[in-house]
């Protein structure tokens, strides 16, 4: 009998370290997490939130001053998901982030942060880079970085929401067609952009998405927010820009419009596009073209023909905007 319990009390002991071990190796991510620090690296706090998720009162990625990162290839992938009172923000505190120079040739979904189906989560502070090595432009073999922030459903029921990008500085290959700046579009997957395969709910929309203070050089298109084409599951509220210029984007656009056939993007050349999106206000933002010669239209904000017609009482606010063209010419030699 005294075997016997001494057995018992052992394996219950073994159990209770058992769990208490896997309590902490899957600790939710709370509070103000500091890379250096907590994490060596932005990639591996990603990787852990990801893994363990979002606990009690939200949890902030600070990454320290002076601290620069180089993206993995493909960029960061971020696929945890908060709540109205979990938030997930991520603080750059103007560091560095440089694209990855090890992109898979002629791939067009390589970004430097890629949120895919998370929500309540804000990018801010950061400066984003595409790497200088990379510098093949041809859509086949490029090595190219597409997207500095782009949001991206994990599946058609299953979207961004929530989500806000701020205070950021985005700089991408100054020569390359699919340059975009910040780029949402709810009609295709994260790895197969030209095959259109909308979102099919509500839920897998980009709702309640915010980009303010941003400035965005360097691309063919600043800002691209595209939602479901069903009239009944299309982004609500998107906010581009805001109440004063310094909450507004500043944005330099514009290379050629050999754009790839993204699905439901305009072939046209615009600073900001916003399509099949609903209760809309775009404010205070500065467009400029960057003055390269382009093939076919050039537009500072294009609303597109929505996919299906919306029903309901909805509002598109367009104001206090900025929109410089700038054509070039060839001179004429005068004689």
């Amino acid at each position: 009998m005294k075997n016997f319990n001494f057995r018992s009390w052992l394996l219950s002991l073994l159990l209770l370290a058992v769990i208490v071990v896997t309590n902490k190796s899957y600790a939710q991510l709370t509070g103000t997490k500091n890379i250096p620090g907590d994490y060596a690296d932005l990639a591996t706090a990603i990787t852990d939130l990801n893994t363990q998720g979002v606990g009690a009162g939200g949890v902030t990625i600070n990454l320290l001053a002076g601290n620069p990162q180089t993206a993995p290839a493909g960029g960061y992938v971020i696929t945890a998901t908060g709540t109205l009172a979990d938030q997930i923000t991520f603080t750059g505190n103007s560091n560095t982030v440089t694209a990855s120079n090890a992109l898979v040739a002629g791939q067009l979904f390589d970004g430097i942060i890629k949120i895919v189906g998370g929500d309540f989560i804000t990018i801010q502070g950061f400066t984003l880079n595409e790497n200088a090595a990379n510098t093949t432009t041809a859509a086949a073999t490029n090595n190219m970085t597409e997207w500095g922030v782009a949001l991206l459903y994990a599946t058609t029921t299953n979207g961004c929401q929530n989500v806000s990008i701020l205070n950021n500085t985005i700089s991408l290959g100054a020569t390359y067609q699919n340059a975009f700046g910040i780029y949402a579009n709810s009609t295709h997957a994260a790895t197969t952009v030209t095959t259109s395969a909308s979102a099919t709910t509500t839920a897998g929309a980009n709702n309640n998405l915010t980009v303010k203070g941003n400035t965005i050089s360097n691309v063919n298109m600043g800002v691209v927010v595209v939602g479901p084409t069903a009239a009944a599951d299309m982004n609500n509220n998107v906010s581009i820009g805001g109440t004063t210029a310094l909450e507004g984007n500043s944005i330099t656009f514009g290379v050629s419009n050999a754009i790839s056939s993204y699905a439901n993007v305009s072939g046209t050349v615009n600073g900001i596009l916003v399509r099949n999106s609903i209760n809309v206000t775009v404010s205070n933002n500065n467009l400029l073209s960057n003055g390269t010669a382009t093939v076919g239209t050039l537009n500072g904000i294009q609303f597109p023909t929505f996919s299906n017609s919306p029903t309901g009482t909805f509002t598109q606010n367009i104001n206090n905007n900025i929109s410089m063209i700038l054509i070039i010419s060839k001179p004429k030699l005068l004689v």
